[in-house]
C-alpha cells in the first residue's frame, strides 16, 4: 500500500461499486472510492480510488491518489501517486505525480511524470 494502514484515506471509502455491481456514466466522490465491479464513464474522485482485483474500469479517471488491483482502460490524471499493484492491467495515458509499478502489472500505454502532479478535482492546473 502507499502508505500505512493508519492513513484516514485508506480507513473510509464513502462510494463503493461491489463486485457484481455496475456504473455507467459519471460520477464525482469528495470522499474515497473502492471499485470491484465494473464503472464505464468519468469518474472523479477528491480522495483515494481503489480498483480491487475484481473491478474494471473503462473511462477517464482523475483523483488524489490511486491504488490499481484490476483492470483500467482510458485515460488516468492522478494528481499524487498511483500505484498498480501485481496482477493489475492498464491500457491508456496516465499522467501523475508519482508511480509504483510492481512486478506482474501489465502496462500499455504512456505516462508522464510531473513535479506538481495535476490539478485536483474542481481546480485549475497552475502553469
Amino acid at each position: 500500500m502507499m502508505k500505512g494502514k493508519s492513513d484516514k484515506g485508506l480507513e473510509k471509502m464513502d462510494t463503493i461499486i461491489g463486485q457484481g455491481g455496475y456504473f455507467e456514466g459519471t460520477i464525482t466522490v469528495h470522499g474515497g472510492t473502492r471499485i470491484d465491479g465494473k464503472f464505464k464513464g468519468d469518474i472523479k474522485v477528491e480522495g483515494l480510488l481503489v480498483v480491487g482485483k475484481t473491478g474494471v474500469i473503462d473511462g477517464e479517471i482523475f483523483a488524489k491518489n490511486a491504488i490499481i488491483g484490476g483492470h483500467v482502460t482510458g485515460k488516468m490524471k492522478i494528481a499524487e501517486k498511483v500505484e498498480f499493484q501485481s496482477g493489475a492491467r492498464f491500457k491508456g495515458e496516465l499522467v501523475c505525480k508519482g508511480l509504483i509499478i510492481q512486478d506482474g502489472v501489465i502496462f500499455d500505454g504512456t505516462c508522464s511524470m510531473t513535479e506538481e502532479g495535476v490539478a485536483k478535482p474542481g481546480q485549475a492546473q497552475s502553469k
